[in-house]
C-alpha cells in the first residue's frame, strides 16, 4: 500500500465476494456485523473494501444485487470490526484464472 500511495496508484478489489465459493456469505463475522447494521454480509464485505480505500467492482448484473451493492454508504465499520474483518484474511486466493480462462470469461454473457 505505501508503494503504491507513492506512485498515486489505486488498489483494486475485483471479485471481493469470492465469487461464491466456501460458503463465504455464511461467515458468522460477516453476518453477525451484518445484522448490527441490518445489512447483509455482501454490503459488509464492500463496505469494508471502501472504508480500506480500495475501488471496489463486485460485477453484479441482477438489478437487485445491483441496488443492493450501492446501499453502502449510510453505516460505518467501527475500528474493531475492520480489524475484525481484516482477521478473515487466510491469505487464499479464491479465484485463480490464466489469461486465456479470463479472456474466454470476457466472451460470455454475464450471470444474474
Amino acid at each position: 500500500r505505501e508503494y503504491l500511495a507513492k506512485h498515486n496508484t489505486q488498489i483494486m478489489s475485483w471479485g471481493p465476494f469470492a465469487e461464491g465459493r466456501n460458503d463465504y456469505f455464511n461467515t458468522p463475522a460477516l453476518k453477525e456485523i451484518g445484522e448490527k447494521y441490518g445489512k447483509t454480509p455482501a454490503q459488509v464485505i464492500l463496505r469494508w473494501h471502501i472504508q480500506e480505500g480500495f475501488s471496489v467492482i463486485p460485477g453484479a448484473s441482477n438489478p437487485d444485487y445491483i441496488k443492493e451493492n450501492i446501499r453502502i454508504f449510510d453505516f460505518t465499520l467501527s475500528d474493531e470490526e475492520m480489524a475484525q474483518m481484516r482477521s478473515l484474511n487466510k491469505e487464499k486466493r479464491f479465484f485463480n484464472a490464466t489469461y486465456e480462462q479470463v479472456e474466454e470469461m470476457g466472451k460470455m454473457p454475464m450471470r444474474n
